[in-house]
């Protein structure tokens, strides 16, 4: 394996097992996560209703994605993709509450998942092989 196989090879298993573990570790504690989150979108102009029912989903889709990611393949490509578009709304409601330090730290994730997916070329492939 060249360096370049190698350095894809990490980030794909970090952010998959990252996404993985998002989602695992709050499915046998759905309705308290819920509720602990929600409570910091009162004060936004979110509705109610759809901050629920985006927080009870979140879990899910980043399991997904984990698995997306690990699978390899096409799956990876559309992994990172979703990964991308998951933190993209999440920094949109962490913004809406003014938490900048958490908007900082969803940036890294943005920046992991750009270089991710810079890191495939057009058949969802190592570029590197």
């Amino acid at each position: 394996m060249t360096n370049n196989q190698l350095a894809q090879l990490v980030i794909r298993i970090g952010l998959g097992i990252n996404m993985l573990m998002h989602g695992l570790v709050r499915l046998p504690k759905l309705s308290a996560f819920v509720t602990k989150m929600e409570a910091g979108f009162a004060s936004t102009i979110l509705p109610a209703l759809l901050t629920r029912a985006f927080l009870y989903t979140l879990p899910f889709v980043e399991l997904a994605i984990g698995v997306m990611i690990l699978l390899g393949g096409q799956f990876t490509k559309w992994g990172y993709f979703a990964g991308g578009l998951v933190i993209a709304a999440l920094l949109f409601g962490t913004t809406l509450k003014e938490d900048w330090a958490g908007a900082g730290l969803q940036m890294t994730y943005v920046v992991a998942f750009y270089l991710a997916l810079r890191g495939l070329d057009s058949s969802g492939r190592g570029r590197f092989r």
